[in-house]
């Protein structure tokens, strides 16, 4: 079974609603390398291309819109997880 890295999927969903890859390196605070490398281990992961090459504007195949769908909730329920226990614990 396949896990999908948290961070891939948070750069995932981050180039899609910024809309570019240098946009979203400096919203995570990565390079854009960084971002582009993170994309296509998702994709090998996944075995699929996620993003349109051939489109010059940055747009998601079939596969990579059932994906930030996924993304979505899943990076959701982490961030609620991650809020939960990161508050001091009630005495």
């Amino acid at each position: 079974m396949t896990n999908l890295p948290i961070d891939m999927l948070r750069s995932f969903v981050v180039i899609n609603e910024e809309g570019s890859f240098t946009a979203a390196a400096e919203k995570l605070g990565r390079t854009q390398p960084a971002i582009s490398q993170q994309l296509k281990k998702l994709e090998l992961l996944l075995d699929r291309s996620l993003l349109d090459r051939d489109n010059p504007k940055l747009a998601l195949t079939p596969a990579g819109e059932s994906l930030l769908n996924y993304a979505r909730q899943i990076l959701s329920l982490n961030d609620q997880a991650v809020g939960y226990f990161s508050n001091p614990p009630v005495s």
